[in-house]
């Protein structure tokens, strides 16, 4: 691997690090970055985009310096600037927000939505807008519809992680159409599950039936998307009081994911796994006030989690230790909480922080012991994006 660290970007960043005494390390946490890469980015080793150079910014709080030198490397790359906007859309761009697209899910899976959602939305609205001014070319529009659709679903994920639901709501819809003008089913059903959760999580369980009815009414031949719906109807069921059709549905969707990702099923369809299926199922057991069994399932959901998904290591024992302490279990919610601190530390998740606040409004209506609610209170600042 080559190493450039003469480069402007690489020379300016391990100035600022160095001038505010901050460690590779703290740089690489507060940052949520890996650390090798914070080194690879101060030894010339890798590229920066435009995304981490304003993400470094924020946490070294310079007023946009390197931003500003990303700014000046593409103009001096790809001059004149105001040209190139002017210009129809093409395979330039669709590469650049394919990139953009990777570099948010792996970051996202790894340390959740903080310091995300921002710069997805303007790489989303400001995509969109140059499109209606310039266009794109003929033979590329298809392709670029769906990329911006695509990076639309991750956008309103991550807005939907960090809690901010009306913007979620609309980046989604924007998104739908985008993949309607393409043609794309594939990315359409994608954005409509995505819809139909966010309506679970809101409490809108009619709106959730209506938008998986839609899917599943056009007969999607992929098991996982069929099973995907399914789970969308057993959650909104679940709400509206109905807990043995729930499962029963449940049941009915597990099914379409015991042979893995097949020849039919779209490549989104990846992230199902036997852990999101007992989660889901706690939460059907949580509305029907089955207390012992929403503790049980979901014990189950962290036990099976894939270690790599860090974000849901927080997300999936947030669950828990909210129904540890609806039953109770005072112990066993204090060695979770205490678990939860160490594990949210790493992790930017508004909605992990609402949830073990949630944990202890629970805890001091039940009663629990002050030792118990401090454990909580250690894991709910550690989860503070805001922090």
């Amino acid at each position: 691997m080559t190493s450039d660290r003469d480069a402007p970007f690489a020379r300016a960043l391990r100035r600022l690090r160095g001038e505010r005494a901050m460690s590779v390390r703290a740089l690489a946490d507060r940052a949520r970055y890996g650390k090798t890469y914070i080194s690879e980015l101060e030894l010339g080793q890798k590229p920066p985009t435009e995304a981490v150079a304003r993400r470094l910014d924020d946490v070294l709080d310079t007023g946009g310096e390197l931003a500003r030198m990303i700014a000046r490397t593409d103009a001096e790359e790809s001059p004149p600037r105001q040209a190139d906007r002017a210009e129809p859309l093409g395979d330039r761009d669709i590469e650049r927000l394919r990139d953009t697209i990777r570099h948010l899910v792996a970051l996202d899976t790894l340390h959740g939505s903080e310091g995300l959602a921002g710069s997805a939305s303007r790489t989303f609205r400001g995509t969109r807008d140059r499109l209606g001014v310039a266009g794109v070319r003929p033979h590329q529009r298809d392709d670029l519809l769906v990329t911006l659709a695509e990076l639309g679903e991750v956008a309103a994920w991550l807005a939907f992680d960090s809690e901010h639901q009306d913007a979620s709501r609309r980046i989604a819809t924007e998104a739908v159409l985008l993949a309607q003008a393409a043609g794309d089913t594939s990315m359409v059903r994608f954005l409509m599950n995505h819809l139909s959760m966010q309506a679970v999580y809101l409490g809108r369980p009619a709106e959730a039936l209506d938008l998986a009815g839609r899917v599943l009414a056009d007969d999607p031949h992929s098991p996982r998307v069929t099973g995907m719906m399914r789970v969308r109807r057993a959650r909104a069921l679940a709400q509206l009081g109905d807990p043995i059709d729930a499962l029963r549905e449940l049941k009915l969707a597990q099914r379409g994911f015991d042979k893995g990702v097949g020849p039919d099923d779209p490549s989104w369809t990846w992230w199902w796994h036997a852990a999101e299926f007992a989660r889901h199922e706690t939460h059907i057991r949580r509305a029907d006030g089955d207390v012992h069994g929403a503790v049980a399932t979901s014990e189950r959901a962290v036990l099976s989690l894939p270690t790599a998904q860090g974000r849901d290591q927080a997300v999936f024992r947030a669950d828990l230790l909210c129904d540890l302490v609806e039953a109770h279990a005072w112990h066993d919610a204090d060695r979770v909480a205490q678990d939860l601190a160490r594990v949210a530390a790493g992790v930017g998740s508004a909605r992990v922080h609402r949830t073990i606040q949630r944990a202890e409004r629970r805890g001091v209506r039940n009663r629990a012991p002050r030792w118990l609610l401090d454990a909580i209170q250690e894991a709910a600042a550690a989860a503070d994006p805001a922090a």
